[in-house]
Parts: structure tokens; C-alpha cells; sequence
């Protein structure tokens, strides 16, 4: 089946596509508007096949799987698709309802394709030096997007961002080399067989480690997040819902991908490791976040925080974990995407996202305020509401394995985000006098607020019906761990020559 190139190729050819239409126009947005819509029903369908336990595989050009580009989607990988399509979709939506075509820079829509395709690629590829490609394809496009529309001061927080990513990059190579070194192969499934027998060699315990900086660089942990909390608030709003949804949740899937199916499963350094650093990353990102006035600011500050817990959640390393792991990133993704758009309604209300110069947005629209409240707290960890049982089964699986500091520095940091939730809430919703600014003669920012009540409406489906995604969650965790039945699918085989360890 070809399947699995479907969600690469779209967004390929619709970028193509976009770059030689020329100037943006009704034909353009509406081509870009259909392609998003395909690509999130293609990857919808992988989700349905996948839930039925199938492993989609697709080896290009027949090349052996120790030289040749294998793509794989499970389980855990359509959803991935599924939600960056999902979010790509609400973030053209958005950019049609928030400017005119006249206003549209012409690259935006063909740079934003091109970071999708890269983020698609990273979910669907089944070797590292592919993973690098794909790595390679999404950050070029997101320098390009960094910098595309930036003034004169926005501009210099992209050096922090390239300068850091640069040195992954390398690092990520490095790490590419090495592990062909050791395991004559870049295959995820041949790894994952040569390896199993060597965990206890200290070569792999390098290897672990580059690859934890690498990704732990892309995800955003502490102390690699620096680049991160100023250079998203430069970003248009529908880009920066995209960047904050997508893009340090990449690195986090590929964490979830080469601890739970590539690397051995005794590397308890490693796991350690991860939770402590995800309990640092939410606990100082947390309260970068109460120290920003604006809400971009805030909410980028608050991208680190989130990851924190799932970081820590694969750190802790059980099947239940892992499940919550899983849980919270679909979470968060649709939560924190909208939130930012959120952010972008009311700062074309107030002409300002500064909480300062804000104010008057619950007496003038109050479903923008309700909407807000929806998400804010989902994210806070309130229950019903989606970000309340990824946190807590996170708690549960810390309290299992008696790790008591990291489940109060979780529960500390979820305290921490609700008040500085309430921050926003009182300065841009609840306060202000009738001198602060409403725009709500400007009809865009009801057709805006559709897009986020769209989102809205997907988190409080996951929330309201928890017992059918965690199950899936659950599901696409023991799949993810299931080594020998990824290596089987992908491989075709469990022979000698799949399986020779380390040299």
C-alpha cells in the first residue's frame, strides 16, 4: 500500500503548487484550503486502518532495508498525522479570516506547506538519516517563516533560534554516524533487534545520551530551551499556532519513537534522565511564564512548561506512562494551537496582546471569553477537561514508581498555570476601563473565533469522552513498545541478518 507517502506528498506538491500560482488570490487559498482538508482526511483514514491494527509500510525503490528509505505509519504515527494536519487546517483557516489576499505575504502559504511536509515525514519515516532529512526540511522552512515577515527588532530573536537548531543538526549527525558505526544500519527495525542484546554496552549509553541532547534540543527541555520563549511571539498568529502546536511535539514523538521502539528498554540512566529534566523544564518554564506581561509571551513560555510533563512521562517509562504521554500531546497540541489563536482574536480587539493596555473582552465578547476559559483551564489540569487525565495518569504512573518530588513538582507546576491562566484572564477579559479599545465593528474577528470554537469543540470531545482516547492512547503505547511486531511489519522478517548485534 502507498499510503504512507500520501501525507507527504500533498503538502509537497500544494507548496509547488503555490509557489507558481504567483500572487495570492481566491484560486490559491481555495487550493491551499482543499489541500489541508485532504490531508487531514487522509490522515483520519490512517487512524481508522491503524486502530484495526494494521502497520502501513512502504519501502521507496526497493532498496534493502539497510540502505533504502522505509516509511511506516502505526498507530502512534497517524495520530501524529492526524493532529498536524488538524492544526495546519485551523491555521490556513485562520490566516484567510485574518487578512485580506492583498495582505497575504506569497511565500507564507508555500514555506507553511513545506514545514508540514517536514513535520509529516518526521511521523512517518522508519530510518534515522530519513528523520534527519525530515528534521532538515521542517526547520529550513520554519528559518524561512522566522524570518519572512519580521521587522527590524523581531528579527534578531531568529538568531538564537537558527544558531541552536544549527548545532543539533550537527549533533544530529553525528549521532547518525555513530549509530551506523555501531549497528551497520540506520533502520529503525533492525536497530531495534541488533541493539536489544547490548544494553549494557557503554557505546549505546553515548548513543542514548547524543540522541537525548539532539531531541531534547528540538523538544525544548531544560536548560535547551532558551531559543524558544522569544523567538515564537514574532511569528504571524496562524504561524505561531502551528509552531506552538507542532513543533517541539515533534521532538517529543521522536523521543516516545527511539526509547519505546528503537533503543533497548533497560536504559534506566536514560529514563532517569529524561524525568528529571522534564520535571525541571515544568517547573522553570512554568515561572518564566508568571514573570511575561503579554500573552504570547506567556503561552510560549507555557509550550516548555507542557512538555515537561510529557517528557517526564516517558522518562518514568511504563506502559501507563507512556499512554499518558501519548494523551497529553493530543492535548496539548489542539489546546495550545488554540489558545495562541485565541491570543491572536484578542489582540486585534485590543490592537495589543499586552495585559497592561488590555481589558473589556468578557463584557464585549463574552463566547471569546468562554472559549478562552474552555482551553485555559484544560490546560491548568482541571477536570473534566482534556488536560485533566493526561496529568493525572502521569500522577498515577509517578506514584507507582514512588517518585514523589518529580509528582509534587508536576502538581506545583499545574498550580503554577492555572494563576498565571488567571493573569491573562484578568487582564485581557475581566478588567479594563471603558477608555481600553474593542474593535468589534471588524467582522474578521467572528470568522477567527469560528476557527478557534472549532478547535475548542475537538478539546472538549477528548475531555468529555476520555475513556475512548485513552484506550486509544493505551493502545498506541503497547504498540509503540511492542518492538518485535514493528520490526516484523517493517522488515517482513525476524532473521540473522536483521537481528546480528553490535559488533
Amino acid at each position: 500500500m502507498n499510503w504512507p507517502v500520501a501525507p507527504i506528498l500533498l503538502p509537497l506538491f500544494t507548496a509547488l503548487a503555490a509557489l507558481f500560482w504567483g500572487r495570492p488570490g481566491v484560486g490559491r487559498r481555495s487550493l491551499v484550503a482543499g489541500s489541508a482538508a485532504a490531508q487531514l482526511a487522509v490522515s483520519l483514514g490512517l487512524v481508522c486502518a491503524t486502530l484495526e491494527g494494521r502497520i502501513f509500510v512502504l519501502g521507496l525503490g526497493a532498496w534493502p532495508a539497510r540502505f533504502g528509505i522505509v516509511l511506516v505509519v502505526d498507530l502512534l504515527s497517524a495520530l501524529m498525522l492526524a493532529l498536524s494536519t488538524l492544526v495546519a487546517l485551523a491555521s490556513v483557516l485562520y490566516a484567510y479570516a485574518e487578512s485580506p489576499t492583498r495582505a497575504e505575504h506569497p511565500l507564507r502559504a508555500p514555506l507553511t506547506q513545506f514545514l508540514v511536509m517536514g513535520i509529516n515525514l518526521t511521523f512517518c519515516t522508519g530510518d534515522l538519516f530519513n528523520l534527519f532529512v525530515a528534521f532538515e526540511i521542517m526547520l529550513i522552512a520554519s528559518y524561512a517563516l522566522l524570518t519572512l515577515e519580521a521587522d527590524d527588532w523581531d528579527i534578531k530573536h531568529a538568531f538564537p533560534y537558527v544558531g541552536i537548531n544549527l548545532f543539533g543538526s550537527a549533533l544530529f549527525l553525528s549521532a547518525c554516524g555513530l549509530t551506523y558505526a555501531l549497528f551497520g544500519t540506520l533502520n529503525f527495525a533492525q536497530i531495534a533487534l541488533r541493539a536489544a542484546p547490548c544494553a549494557d554496552d557503554p557505546r549505546l549509553w553515548v548513543l542514548a545520551l547524543l540522541l537525548i541532547v539532539v531531541f531534547g534540543i528540538k523538544a525544548g527541555l531544560f536548560p535547551l530551551y532558551y531559543w524558544l520563549p522569544n523567538s515564537y511571539p514574532t511569528l504571524p498568529i496562524p504561524t505561531s499556532a502551528l509552531f506552538a502546536g507542532m513543533l517541539t511535539k515533534v521532538g517529543v514523538y521522536v523521543l516516545l519513537r527511539i526509547f519505546g521502539t528503537v533503543l533497548p528498554h533497560e536504559l534506566a540512566f536514560a529514563h532517569t534522565l529524561l524525568a528529571v529534566m522534564g520535571g525541571a523544564t515544568m517547573l522553570l518554564a512554568v515561572m518564566g511564564a508568571i514573570a511575561r506581561n503579554f500573552i504570547r509571551g506567556i503561552l510560549s513560555f507555557h509550550i516548555l512548561s507542557q512538555i515537561g510533563f510529557m517528557v517526564l512521562a516517558i522518562g518514568l517509562f511504563t506502559p501507563l506512562s507512556v499512554a499518558a504521554c501519548i494523551l497529553y500531546i493530543i492535548h496539548h497540541i489542539v489546546v495550545k494551537s488554540s489558545l495562541f489563536l485565541i491570543g491572536g482574536v484578542a489582540m486585534r480587539l485590543n490592537g495589543t496582546d499586552d495585559l497592561e493596555r488590555m481589558g473589556n473582552l468578557w463584557k464585549r465578547t463574552p463566547w471569546l471569553g468562554a472559549l478562552f476559559l474552555c482551553q485555559a483551564l484544560s490546560l491548568a489540569g482541571l477536570p473534566p477537561l482534556s488536560g485533566f487525565w493526561g496529568k493525572y495518569l502521569i500522577v498515577v504512573a509517578g506514584l507507582e514508581q514512588a517518585q514523589y518530588a518529580l509528582v509534587a513538582v508536576s502538581i506545583l507546576a499545574s498550580i503554577l498555570t492555572l494563576f498565571s491562566m488567571v493573569k491573562i484572564w484578568n487582564g485581557a477579559f475581566w478588567t479594563g476601563s471603558d477608555r481600553v479599545p474593542v474593535r468589534t465593528s471588524d467582522w474578521r474577528w467572528r470568522a477567527m473565533t469560528a476557527v478557534v470554537a472549532g478547535l475548542t469543540c475537538v478539546s472538549l470531545a477528548i475531555g468529555l469522552g476520555a475513556e475512548g482516547v485513552v484506550q486509544i492512547a493505551i493502545e498506541a503505547a503497547e504498540r509503540l513498545l511492542d518492538q518485535h511486531a514493528y520490526a516484523d511489519a517493517a522488515l517482513g522478517f525476524l532473521g540473522k541478518t536483521a537481528a546480528n548485534p553490535i559488533p
